[in-house]
């Protein structure tokens, strides 16, 4: 079998997470302060109370507003808590307080490396599970790497998340590659099982320290900083790397 395409998950697998406790109380933070400055008056304990798995609940109902899945969370609170703010500040604020939460999470330094190594010979693409895409998508120019990827698929501009099949599907589609030709590359099991479903092979990357449990990606009050392993019931006969230059002898 030919290996003619690749497709990588984003977070957790291109770039790595930090302290993750440190990244949600900085954003808590900086959108208390925000939302401070438009009349809120609950302690910052009991708005970390109303923020309590943020990105958990239902989305809500897409409106012809132009915002993205983010932001209209970001509204539904701002209406929840009684607030008046203008869809020019929910972007604003979405912008902000999705930038203090990237600080903490890094480039792979052995990323661009290996795509350098790989973008000659195969069709990149990128598949993540994110509600505010633009902060994707100007992340991979200010980290100069959108020249290596033909193709972006982000949740929050197609409408559906991994592990639906779904989402690779249409990948597949943009990328013009057929499922048996290609690899993904992420580091949850909702990677592994989306791609399965969707019969792309598979390759899990584990590093020493693990966010599996999907808390890096999610606002919790009682945060932990976890490092824990990943549930391996589905990752019998699966693939996996510890780094991403393993990458290159098992595809080229």
């Amino acid at each position: 079998m030919k290996i003619n395409g690749i497709f990588f998950d984003l977070y957790g697998t291109l770039l790595i997470y930090g302290d993750m406790a440190a990244a949600w109380s900085d954003w808590l933070t900086e959108f208390y302060r925000h939302l401070s400055r438009h009349g809120l008056s609950l302690t910052k304990e009991y708005f970390a109370k109303q923020c309590d798995q943020f990105f958990g609940k239902d989305e809500p109902l897409v409106q012809p507003d132009g915002l993205t899945v983010f932001e209209r969370r970001i509204q539904a609170l701002c209406l929840d808590l009684k607030l008046y703010v203008e869809v020019n500040e929910i972007k604003r604020i979405a912008n902000t307080i999705a930038n203090v939460w990237q600080q903490h999470i890094l480039l792979d330094p052995d990323c661009r490396p290996v795509l350098q190594a790989l973008r000659p010979h195969k069709t990149l693409g990128i598949i993540s599970n994110f509600d505010h895409p633009p902060h994707v998508f100007t992340l991979l120019s200010e980290l100069e790497l959108q020249e290596f990827f033909n193709v972006v698929v982000i949740s929050g501009d197609v409408g559906v998340k991994k592990p639906d099949p779904k989402i690779f599907n249409l990948t597949l589609k943009q990328a013009g590659l057929q499922p048996n030709e290609v690899v993904y590359v992420g580091d949850t099991e909702e990677d592994v099982t989306g791609s399965l479903s969707a019969e792309i092979i598979p390759i899990f990357i584990q590093r020493a320290r693990s966010d599996q449990d999907g808390s890096a990606f999610d606002f919790k009050t009682e945060y932990r900083s976890t490092q824990t392993q990943p549930n391996t019931k589905n990752m019998t006969g699966v693939r996996t790397i510890a780094t991403l230059p393993e990458l290159i002898d098992i595809v080229l």
